[in-house]
């Protein structure tokens, strides 16, 4: 299990001194070692990790019909496009119930099943073409959270809830022994439990719960996680399940209050950002699919972020027109959030994103973070290395400059709309200061222990260190 690490190629675009400030543009780039999945848990049980126990950011990318709805050119291509960006996961069904050209067969006609909804009859051709492309984002370094029954919104048609419904528990768990005996040597996967649904009100939790424990019978290598309604995370669900390994938040706006609320529940699990609001939804801007990921890690959900862009996650296939119409899904690779987006994971991974605690309680930004849909967020590293605050709309904020470790604190401006970094200067780490950002835009202020002479926000010729006192636990 060895972490993605984005390791970014610069390109120096422009580098200028005026006064005291310095901007550095940065290009996208490739990871410079190949990964080696599949990822665990921290020793501390708080972020995810690699096999040498590096700290993995997921950067995903939602793309459900990728297996049933793409050919295997089309698909290879939107894989080493996102790869390129600098996402490092995407969220894929492993069988199609409604949203595909063909569904539930794949574009070449293959069925999951030889019979519609039977589990117990799983067939070799569609099956093998999965493999072909959990394999093809492997070679490109790319998780996939694969969700092996989508039961669809609110147990509805677009989902297997009914054929779940009409499944024995012996045929779920044959099914579950099934897929995780298929896919249980293969390094970069995350399971995805359910889909869309509130398993209990549905009627469907023991059903799935027989299939996570097919799974379990051969597939004890792979991290765990699960989809339920909108507004539930996983852990409202499967509060004490044990094979619950990572949490989730699934919402609809408000990011940093249902990652705090999550953060601070009993038994709390390292968690992400699963799904929120896609790009082309009616009425959702730029700035709202960055205010969700950025309020959503800054609040405690340091596991990292998956985007959407529509029609990308289900790349044109019929019966989506509600959803959103008027465009390619290959016209949408160099989307503003495709682009954007990708700059969530570089400027995360070029600090100790695992170390980010919530600022809660506004001991560090203690003036000037508002609330509602202008909410400034932000977090400190537990060692006092790096503080990073999101502030979607212009306004002072006040920053206690004693919380940052170190005698002097260097600061910068990171423009999350085009990841270039400023640097504002450096100050004595004593007493408070007032930082404005440039101009009207979302701007990311990020403060760090000026000894530690980190690299600008976002550049990446290295992965950050991890902590050395860690103990490795089976």
């Amino acid at each position: 299990m060895k972490l993605l690490w984005l390791s970014i190629r610069t390109r120096i675009l422009s580098l200028f001194f005026l006064g005291l400030f310095i901007s550095v543009a940065l290009t996208p780039g490739q990871a410079n070692a190949a990964p080696n999945y599949p990822l665990k848990l921290s020793p501390n049980g708080l972020h995810l990790v690699d096999q040498t126990n590096q700290p993995f950011f997921m950067n995903g990318d939602s793309a459900w019909s990728l297996i049933s709805q793409l050919s295997q050119a089309d698909a290879d291509a939107y894989l080493s496009d996102r790869a390129q960006k600098g996402f490092n996961l995407v969220l894929v069904n492993l069988i199609e119930h409604k949203f595909a050209t063909n569904a539930p067969a794949n574009l070449a006609g293959q069925v999951p099943f030889a019979a519609a909804g039977d589990f117990s009859a799983p067939v070799e051709a569609y099956f093998a073409h999965a493999d072909w492309v959990i394999k093809k984002a492997a070679e490109k370094g790319i998780v996939v959270l694969l969700a092996p029954i989508y039961l669809g919104y609110d147990c509805g048609s677009e989902g297997w809830c009914s054929d779940v419904k009409s499944s024995s528990l012996a045929t779920m768990r044959s099914y579950g022994r099934y897929v995780g005996n298929r896919y249980k040597n293969f390094p970069n996967i995350i399971w995805l439990i359910g889909g869309d649904a509130d398993p209990v009100a549905n009627g469907v939790a023991a059903k799935l719960r027989e299939f996570v424990a097919g799974v379990r019978e051969v597939d004890t290598g792979h991290l765990m996680t699960a989809h339920n309604a909108r507004n539930q995370a996983a852990m409202d669900v499967w509060t004490t399940d044990s094979w619950l390994d990572i949490n989730n938040i699934y919402t609809s706006g408000s990011e940093y209050q249902a990652a705090l609320t999550q953060y601070n529940r009993t038994g709390a699990k390292p968690f992400f950002l699963l799904e929120s609001n896609y790009e082309n939804q009616a009425g959702i801007t730029p700035l709202n699919l960055r205010q969700q990921a950025y309020w959503s890690v800054l609040s405690g959900g340091i596991v990292g972020h998956i985007f959407g862009n529509c029609p990308m996650w289900h790349f044109n296939a019929p019966s989506t027109s509600s959803f959103c119409t008027g465009s390619t899904w290959k016209s949408q690779l160099n989307s503003t959030g495709s682009i954007t987006l990708a700059h969530v994971g570089r400027l995360f991974l070029s600090r100790a994103f695992y170390l980010l605690v919530p600022d809660q309680a506004h001991s560090v930004l203690t003036a000037g973070f508002q609330s509602g849909t202008s909410y400034a967020a932000a977090a400190r590293a537990s060692d006092g290395s790096s503080v990073i605050a999101y502030i979607p709309t212009n306004r002072t904020v006040t920053i206690d400059l004693t919380k940052i470790a170190g005698a002097s604190v260097r600061a910068w401006w990171f423009n999350p709309r085009t990841a270039v970094a400023t640097l504002i200067n450096t100050y004595p780490a004593s007493g408070t200061k007032t930082f404005t950002p440039p101009d009207s835009n979302d701007w990311v202020l990020v403060l760090d222990n000026a000894s530690l002479n980190l690299p600008a926000p976002g550049a990446l010729s290295q992965a950050p260190a991890a902590p050395t006192n860690l103990r490795v636990v089976s």
